[in-house]
């Protein structure tokens, strides 16, 4: 499967799952290094196709396509700028943002510690803007870091490839359906 395939393969899997609306989220993955494929605005995600994805010159900012790329494409090549990853999954898990917003994490699911590391939570700034961008690819600069959950926005996860992005996103929000539940309930999990 090309890359392009598998992006939008995980685009309409991430809306199935609940974890995006119709369009709201936003995927990209790099290739040679110095391009990305990335999701483009206002296309429904659960309608995607290969030849939706808009090319980007990490490097130049070049866009080529025939939509507008995603109102974030800054925060994506900020973040290929200043890590290795090769894909960038950026949902709007309601779990998580709920829990990022009322509480906060507490280690509940061992293997989903495991898969998402320590995640970063910062204040919302506006969407698409340059500053978010900065705010977002500064946090992952530390190896560690493979999310950061922007409060009243959305998460951003990395990963070696989109298996490994999206994990992290899904993993993620299965630790804030327990985290929720336990709070529900006033259970006490350590």
């Amino acid at each position: 499967m090309n890359l392009k395939t598998e992006l939008v393969n995980c685009v309409k899997d991430l809306y199935t799952l609940g974890l995006n609306t119709a369009i709201s989220g936003n995927h990209s993955v790099r290739f040679e290094r110095i391009w990305m494929w990335i999701t483009p605005s206002e296309v429904p995600r659960y309608k995607m196709r290969s030849t939706d994805l808009i090319r980007v010159n990490i490097k130049t900012k070049a866009i080529t396509g025939k939509h507008k790329p995603s109102r974030e494409w800054v925060m994506h090549t900020k973040i290929y700028e200043n890590t290795d990853a090769n894909a960038i999954v950026h949902c709007h898990s309601p779990y998580t943002l709920g829990i990022s917003i009322s509480s906060r994490f507490e280690e509940v699911i061992e293997e989903a510690k495991i898969i998402v590391g320590d995640p970063v939570i910062i204040e919302n700034i506006a969407s698409g803007s340059v500053e978010l961008a900065s705010n977002v690819s500064k946090c992952f600069k530390n190896n560690r870091v493979r999310a950061v959950i922007i409060k009243n926005h959305g998460v951003v996860a990395i990963g070696k490839n989109l298996d490994k992005a999206r994990s992290v996103v899904e993993s993620l929000e299965e630790w804030s359906k327990v985290l929720t539940v336990c709070k529900i309930f006033n259970t006490k999990y350590k």
